[in-house]
């Protein structure tokens, strides 16, 4: 009876420490706020909205290399509101900050500074973005072309696009953080909820 009162005491005394700290989320919930207060808005723009490095992407991949990103609900930063729309996500750098471009028919529409980069697991785009199933024509398309990329290496072949994905969360009903994935980087950006 002894041993039993003993583990019980452990069990309850080991659940009553692992029970998670209501404060720690409030000093999480603070640290959103002062990552936004402390980030800057663009002090630049670009000519036009035309990003200068566009048509090199362009001419280096078989197709559009960023992702398309569907806003559903405005997305606040300071004084940007980033309307309900379509947007190709690109990030670029510019001045030792990391900024992602928010394009619109290929012009520059807003700007939002990245307040985290980080590297992607290797195996996360495996894990999360299918591989598309390819049928009999696609197959032999694509194996001509193969062909005739091996042959003219220098003409032909154009690299695949850096994989991308898109994440966004939701913090507290007050700030989404949204989370780009592309290529071996993840950029990480913050909203405020209306």
């Amino acid at each position: 009876m002894k041993t039993f009162l003993k583990i019980l005491i452990l069990l309850i005394f080991g659940i009553v420490i692992s029970m998670p700290d209501t404060s720690a989320f409030a000093g999480e919930k603070e640290t959103y706020n002062e990552i936004y207060e402390k980030l800057e808005p663009a002090d630049f723009e670009y000519i036009f909205g035309i990003d200068p490095y566009q048509a090199e992407d362009y001419t280096k991949y078989m197709y559009s290399p960023y992702p398309l990103f569907r806003v559903g609900v405005p997305f606040i930063f300071k004084n940007t509101k980033i309307e309900p729309g379509y947007y190709i996500l690109t990030p670029r750098k510019k001045a030792g900050k990391t900024f992602v471009l928010f394009k619109e028919q290929g012009r520059v529409k807003y700007m939002v500074p990245v307040y985290n980069i980080d590297l992607v697991d290797p195996l996360f785009y495996n894990q999360y973005i299918p591989e598309k199933k390819k049928g009999f024509w696609s197959k032999v398309g694509s194996g001509i072309s193969n062909t005739i990329g091996r042959a003219f290496p220098k003409k032909t072949q154009r690299m695949p696009a850096p994989k991308a994905y898109i994440e966004v969360n939701d913090i507290d009903r007050e700030f989404y953080q949204v989370i780009l994935f592309y290529g071996e980087h993840k950029y990480y950006m913050i909203f405020k909820q209306q």
